[in-house]
């Protein structure tokens, strides 16, 4: 039965390949995602090729069938796979997806610190401010603000999403997340002149987003060129998939690094790869982290987006 799926599978991806090459109006490509917690994603249509994991339900672009192996896209990155770990996306689902993300429904959340509501999505507008806790219904988004109202819906605001909670945060949380008084320490620190020993391997340390105000705890597992991490735990991926807004991807985040008692401007991916040492954290594998001119391991280049995102988590602690 299994073969039988993947045959149909195989022959769905081949059929709109061919349909593609054979008309250039239509799309030049075929929707899939992964169907299986083992799959790999391979630098060449090889098994002994350079690889990487890549996680159950992600979406990628296939570009190419080739017997057992389709060549796919996903993050901007291309690689390889075997046809029996993909699955043909459903154009419907997706359609219907984006309908109900698009007429999302008034919810109830709270304020996750002492805060401001906004006039516009703007911290430059008017504004007012509201106590941690504070109950909001949240009723759209524009860009990095969370349009709401209060309990009546006579009053409608903006207030930073990263300032806002599902449900009631402790006192005490709240306090830890505004607190950033140690954001003049934050400096840059060159990977090859004292920057990769600042989270020793096996040791732990945290992670500061700069856009969401989440702290997540890390344990260093490896690395030469850049930190391969983990989350500490099961609430740490949980907080780290926060960050990456519910889907871990190659996206470059500015975070500050808080180990050895200094504040590094840094950057991370949030997608597992590679290897692990931490078996009950609910994230299968690692992610990496890094400093001022650290480089990548497949290609032992310095990553113009993560350094972008370095010099941005240095410019907002800095920032007067």
């Amino acid at each position: 039965m299994a073969s039988r799926i993947q045959k149909i599978i195989c022959m769905v991806l081949l059929s709109l390949l061919v349909i593609s090459m054979l008309a250039p109006a239509m799309a030049q490509s075929a929707a899939a995602k992964v169907s299986s917690s083992s799959a790999k994603i391979y630098k060449t249509a090889s098994t002994s090729a350079k690889s990487a994991k890549i996680s159950k339900g992600t979406s990628v672009t296939v570009k190419a069938v080739s017997g057992k192996w389709a060549k796919v896209k996903v993050n901007g990155k291309t690689g390889y796979m075997p046809v029996k770990y993909l699955k043909a996306a459903s154009s419907s689902s997706s359609s219907k997806s984006k309908s109900s993300s698009s007429s999302a429904k008034r919810y109830k959340a709270y304020a996750s610190r002492k805060t401001y509501v906004y006039s516009k999505a703007s911290s430059s507008a008017s504004r007012r401010s509201v106590a941690v806790n504070t109950k909001l219904y949240v009723v759209g988004k524009s860009g990095s603000y969370y349009k709401v109202q209060n309990s009546s819906g006579s009053a409608t605001g903006y207030i930073k999403a990263s300032c806002v909670s599902r449900s009631k945060v402790s006192t005490a949380s709240a306090k830890a997340k505004s607190d950033t008084s140690w954001k003049s320490k934050v400096v840059k620190m060159d990977w090859f002149n004292g920057g990769s020993h600042v989270l020793e391997k096996g040791h732990y340390g945290y992670i500061y987003d700069i856009d969401t105000g989440i702290t997540v705890r890390i344990k260093r597992m490896g690395g030469h060129y850049h930190a391969d991490v983990e989350p500490a735990t099961a609430a740490d991926t949980a907080k780290l998939k926060r960050i990456a807004k519910g889907k871990f991807s190659w996206k470059s985040h500015a975070v500050i690094l808080k180990a050895g008692g200094k504040y590094v401007a840094s950057a991370i991916n949030t997608l597992p790869h590679g290897d692990q040492t931490i078996r009950n954290n609910n994230y299968d594998g690692q992610f990496c982290l890094h400093t001022s001119n650290s480089l990548t391991h497949a290609s032992s280049k310095v990553n113009s987006n993560h350094q972008s995102a370095i010099n941005r988590a240095y410019r907002w602690a800095h920032k007067k």
